[in-house]
């Protein structure tokens, strides 16, 4: 009978362990590991390069940043929120440890400091402790890890709208998006310099966010990883990842529960601004995942053409974490305050736009405060301080005290809304016609975070009021500044969006208990598609047969139906907050179907124009450039300057009488300075704008002796002319491009032929 009761006891034993095991988070996480690899390997990424740069980022950025950040919390706050945070911490050390090695000539020896930190928590017993996590108390529910998990996937799948344009071979690379040779370009910059200049024109400073590019080279160096892969396919997939679990740690914590948490994340990406019209919009905004109306959409290919803007997000999760802890607990824990000290350091070198807005809703903080109890708050103020000290440091030293074509601007955002250029709205930007547009705009906001108000006293907490700080911040520079090279003063709301969805979804699922909210939800959806059936597919377009005034009804009546009904059911409210509750549901059912279009978009148009290897978006790289790139990257020091005959990218060269000067691909590829091969994207080109009146990427060279100098070596080449540049500027290479304004053939008399390939050349003077 002992025998049998033993054996029945190890059996139960058995079947419980196999039941926590099927529930385990680790399920989910490595589906999305072996589906990221399966990926990848699709499009071009090899098993042992994945496997590398996965052990890289696991070993050298997540593990020492989770183990930091248990110890700045005494203990684990649950293991998803600590290896995702944890990355974002990582990667803040992983940049701070890459500067002074990279300075000092050793970029490898960054590899130190991670190395440091886990010999440190391993060899000190008092920090082994460290390494444990907080036990069943803190694992998340298996329905938070699979939600956070298919969030994550649907952002792999969406990655390959990126991948399929940015294609490894001839012709797909000399089609990317027009920024794509701008990241590299940096990237190689920081692979092998710290005293930065812009490498496509030594002449300017770099007066930008740049930690992105210097995490990036630090993973080149340790993994001999390409810079194309790691822009192109595998930097900033580890960054989406923990963002969405560091999100919905932000919900957690500000809602206290895991459900606010898995809600939160579903809002900060999914949760987008209605778009009733059936018509599709312009294919740019199409195409780039970009709404009717801008509300900071985090789904949106800008995680990919951005990836200083997808860093920064990560890694100012931290920060506002531990923000809100010493705004709760009154800024009692040492090891916070010194904390939050110092990771402004690592934020405000990866995006400029996210200190500033930090810096609104602190003051909204101590303004709200002072109103309500009369008196000061003083961790808000001290937190002010800092931060304050921060962005004054970072404009002065970082950004050299440069605008970067940022300023003062009111309703400037709303001449790029999309849809206002698709009906041709906007060409003539009266103020009315901007202001129908901000009132849909608005509407579209408070469709997505109108259930914060569900929160009613409690929106009067410091925490609540940070966060609502935060997105009123965002939303007032998208209405009030402009930016000469279009959507970056979007940033900020984008950047302040995932504390909105915080602040929407705790207050929304305060108000929300019964299953009716559901019918209310799927109101809104069905609402929306209604209304595009009714609107037809037809594009209303001003134009002769069409007035402005047919397409101002066009464009703002199926919103018109959407606020009455909405009007309707708060009137029937009459105070009683379920019902309120219910119709913030239903409004948030009208976003969804947004979300729906764009991932349809995104299956059909892999299946009408092909998944991979894509060609079809605008000529930039000539044919042969990244093969003579990388032979001279070979063959060449990195103190060695590049001379180059073009000036302009082939978007501006083909069908406009302008010269567009985002020419990058000879810096980009061959991962040298070069001295003068464009000159658009620095500080002075947006000053020049001004200046000459055209927009920064068609100015003309502030220093025209250089140009000179420079193209009368490839047009003229003489002893005199390729000696100037050889003895003034101390070029030691030559890198020509011939078929559109080929050189002077009297060139290889001068200089020694070295490399060709495809309409590239690389010469050598002597």
């Amino acid at each position: 009978m002992a025998l049998l009761a033993e054996r029945d006891t190890s059996e139960t034993h058995a079947r419980r362990t196999s039941r926590v095991a099927w529930r385990s988070g680790w399920w989910p996480a490595g589906l999305v590991f072996v589906a990221t690899g399966v990926v990848l390997h699709a499009y071009g990424v090899s098993l042992p390069a994945y496997l590398t740069f996965a052990a890289y980022v696991g070993l050298a950025v997540t593990l020492p940043g989770m183990l930091l950040w248990r110890l700045i919390h005494r203990g684990s706050r649950g293991l998803g929120e600590d290896l995702a945070v944890g990355t974002a911490v990582g990667y803040g050390v992983e940049v701070l440890a890459y500067v002074p090695a990279r300075a000092l000539g050793v970029p490898l020896a960054a590899l130190v400091v991670p190395a440091g930190v886990l010999g440190t928590f391993a060899g000190i017993k008092r920090l082994r402790r460290y390494w444990r996590g907080s036990g069943p108390a803190g694992r998340a529910p298996v329905a938070h890890s699979w939600t956070l998990a298919v969030i994550a996937l649907v952002l792999l799948f969406w990655s390959t709208l990126y991948y399929r344009h940015h294609g490894f071979g001839w012709p797909s690379y000399g089609k990317p998006d027009i920024d794509l040779t701008f990241h590299l370009a940096l990237v190689g910059e920081l692979k092998h310099h710290m005293g930065l200049v812009t490498p496509w024109v030594t002449s300017e400073p770099i007066y930008y966010h740049w930690f992105a590019y210097a995490d990036m080279a630090a993973a080149s160096w340790a993994t001999g990883i390409e810079p194309y892969t790691l822009v192109t396919r595998l930097s900033m997939l580890p960054v989406i990842f923990a963002l969405v679990v560091a999100v919905a740690a932000v919900g957690r914590r500000v809602g206290g529960s895991w459900t606010v948490g898995a809600g939160t994340a579903l809002a900060a990406f999914f949760a987008l601004s209605p778009d009733p019209y059936g018509w599709v919009q312009d294919l740019f905004y199409r195409d780039y995942g970009f709404n009717a109306t801008d509300d900071g959409s985090n789904i949106r290919l800008t995680l990919w053409t951005s990836p200083t803007q997808t860093f920064g997000a990560l890694l100012f999760v931290p920060l506002m974490l531990i923000l809100l802890d010493l705004l709760r607990e009154h800024g009692a824990d040492r090891r916070r305050r010194l904390a939050f000290l110092l990771l402004p350091a690592a934020v405000m070198g990866a995006k400029a736009s996210f200190l500033p807005t930090l810096f609104c809703g602190l003051l909204l903080v101590l303004a709200v405060h002072l109103l309500v109890h009369r008196r000061i708050h003083r961790v808000a103020a001290a937190a002010l301080a800092v931060i304050l000290g921060w962005l004054i440091f970072a404009q002065l030293v970082l950004f050299g005290g440069e605008s970067q074509g940022l300023g003062l601007g009111p309703l400037d955002a709303l001449r790029r809304n999309p849809a206002g250029v698709t009906t041709h709205y906007t060409e003539d930007p009266r103020s009315y016609r901007l202001i129908v547009l901000l009132a849909l705009t608005a509407l579209g906001w408070l469709a997505i975070w109108g259930g914060a108000l569900g929160l009613r006293r409690r929106l009067l907490g410091p925490d609540a009021v940070l966060l609502l700080g935060l997105g009123l911040a965002g939303c007032s520079i998208l209405v009030l500044f402009g930016h000469s090279g279009g959507q970056a003063e979007g940033f900020f709301l984008q950047g302040a969006r995932p504390y909105l969805a915080a602040l929407a979804t705790w207050g929304l699922l305060s108000l929300v208990t019964s299953g009716r909210a559901l019918y209310a939800f799927g109101a809104g959806v069905v609402l929306v598609y209604v209304l595009r059936l009714l609107d037809g597919s037809t594009v209303p377009v001003i134009g002769p047969e069409r007035r402005a005034a047919a397409v101002t009804v066009d464009l703002v009546w199926p919103w018109a139906v959407i606020a009455v009904l909405a009007v309707a059911g708060l009137l029937a409210a009459r105070r009683r907050p379920a019902v309120y509750g219910l119709v913030a549901v239903f409004l948030l059912g009208c976003t969804a179907p947004t979300a729906v279009r764009q991932l349809a978009y995104a299956v059909q148009d892999g299946r009408e124009n092909g998944w991979s290897e894509r060609a079809d978006l605008w000529p930039i790289v000539t044919q042969g450039t990244l093969e003579a790139g990388r032979w001279l990257r070979d063959h060449s020091s990195p103190n060695d300057l590049v001379a180059t005959n073009m000036h302009c990218a082939y978007e501006g060269r083909r069908g406009r009488s302008a010269c567009d000067r985002r020419h990058f691909g000879i810096a980009a590829y061959s991962e040298r300075r070069v001295l003068v091969e464009s000159w658009a994207y620095t500080a002075e080109a947006h000053n020049q704008e001004a200046i000459q009146g055209v927009p920064q990427e068609h100015t003309a060279y502030w220093y025209p002796r250089i140009l000179a100098d420079n193209d009368a070596a490839f047009a003229r080449p003489s002893r005199d002319t390729i000696g100037v540049l050889r003895d003034r500027y101390h070029v030691r290479w030559l890198f020509t491009e011939d078929d559109i304004m080929p050189p002077s053939p009297e060139l290889s008399r001068y200089a020694t032929l070295m490399f060709r390939s495809g309409a590239c050349a690389v010469y050598r003077l002597d």
